[in-house]
């Protein structure tokens, strides 16, 4: 019985021990062929190349497109910049909708050579975009020959008591330009109210 029971107990360890270097084995040998796999999936299907797919319709095509979108929002007294060299890295969300986060991004002073000082306003634009079909938020248009655009939206600037700020700015929408004199003397923050960002839908063909 005792030579019995060990030659069983030797014969079970043996055959676990097979089975693990063969687990070992099989993991090892499709090691890279999940990197290569992974690394096609992300050459084919990774953001960039979606969005480059949508934007020139190749593979995709546009369904609808709506200058819809209003996007608002305020600036703290706190990150509105009193001088020269000033710097606001903010990050913040200020849209998030239609699988697009917009963010403010930055808030600066801006002091190109041979220029005026401007407060500079940077967004961004983040959008999710989805295999199948999607839809997203931006300042981009689509012409009937497959070709796009972007188009500048001018905010309108508004103070916190609600009164309509006389600001004559420059900007592209994603990035806003203001005299930094015509902000002398606010007394609190300012709120920039966009109009008629591109709401537009896609889907793959």
């Amino acid at each position: 019985m005792r030579v019995n029971i060990n030659i069983r107990s030797y014969s079970l360890d043996r055959i676990f021990t097979i089975k693990s270097l063969t687990a070992l084995l099989i993991a090892f040998m499709l090691t890279p062929l999940l990197f290569t796999l992974h690394a096609v999936l992300q050459k084919r299907y990774s953001q960039s190349v979606m969005e480059d797919r949508i934007l020139s319709q190749s593979g995709y095509r546009i369904t609808s497109q709506q200058q819809a979108v209003k996007l608002d929002f305020r600036i703290d007294p706190k990150y509105i910049p009193k001088k020269q060299g000033e710097v606001f890295q903010l990050h913040e969300v200020i849209y998030n909708r239609n699988h697009t986060k917009i963010y403010l991004e930055t808030v600066a002073w801006y002091n190109p050579p041979n220029n005026s000082d401007h407060i500079y306003i940077k967004l961004k634009f983040e959008p999710t975009y989805l295999y199948g079909k999607g839809s997203f938020v931006t300042d981009t248009i689509f012409n009937e020959d497959n070709t796009y655009s972007q188009v500048m939206f001018m905010p309108r600037y508004y103070a916190d008591d609600g009164s309509l700020l006389p600001i004559n700015d420059g900007n592209s929408s994603r990035d806003v330009f203001i005299p930094a004199e015509q902000l002398e003397g606010l007394a609190g923050g300012v709120t920039l109210k966009f109009e008629g960002f591109n709401l537009v839908k896609y889907e793959r063909e």
